[in-house]
């Protein structure tokens, strides 16, 4: 398939028929759509995070090689405060409540198995104050020594509580609502 084709397919697919409710989102499935590849996933180095330095700080990027891990590669500053803490390097699912570990992982490996994004709407749980709306959306990426997959996920809050969150403590819980594969030219499984 040649590259032109290759980015022709990405584009139907990606513009299909997920709608995204935060800017940030668009914007980031606009920019992962930019990238150069020479297959339906672009390579790791063909992103810069400090391209989207309004996306950056809202930035989670995921490293899916070992087995039964999804170590957290790079946790943007506002993403961090939400937890209360940086945990760059640790497993993602160490910061999931044990009852979620197997669909929080089955998530993070459909897209390591099978290329496509995920979009996420779910709600960040804060030690004061009612649940906040959060939409998530990540793409893939190959790595660059091709040994596995990493995911770049970009976080928007939703609603009249985005700008007050930080008021509310570090997150006590999130809560899935709803995971939704996106199609970026391969189906969705």
């Amino acid at each position: 398939m040649d590259a032109l084709a290759i980015d022709l397919r990405a584009e139907a697919a990606a513009a299909g028929s997920v709608s995204y409710l935060a800017k940030a989102s668009r914007e980031w499935v606009d920019h992962w759509r930019s990238l150069p590849r020479d297959c339906l996933v672009p390579v790791r180095s063909a992103f810069d995070p400090l391209a989207v330095p309004r996306l950056l700080p809202h930035m989670l990027i995921c490293d899916l090689t070992e087995p039964g891990i999804v170590r957290i590669r790079l946790m943007g500053t506002e993403m961090a405060s939400s937890f209360g803490f940086d945990p760059t390097g640790r497993d993602y699912l160490d910061l999931v409540a044990p009852e979620r570990w197997a669909a929080a992982y089955q998530g993070f490996a459909v897209p390591a198995s099978h290329p496509c994004g995920m979009r996420v709407l779910g709600e960040n749980q804060y030690v004061v104050g009612g649940p906040v709306s959060v939409e998530t959306v990540g793409l893939p990426f190959r790595r660059d020594d091709g040994d596995g997959m990493q995911m770049v996920f970009v976080g928007s809050t939703l609603g009249p509580a985005q700008e007050h969150w930080r008021d509310r403590g570090p997150t006590k819980s999130f809560n899935v609502l709803e995971r939704e594969f996106i199609d970026i030219g391969a189906g969705v499984p």
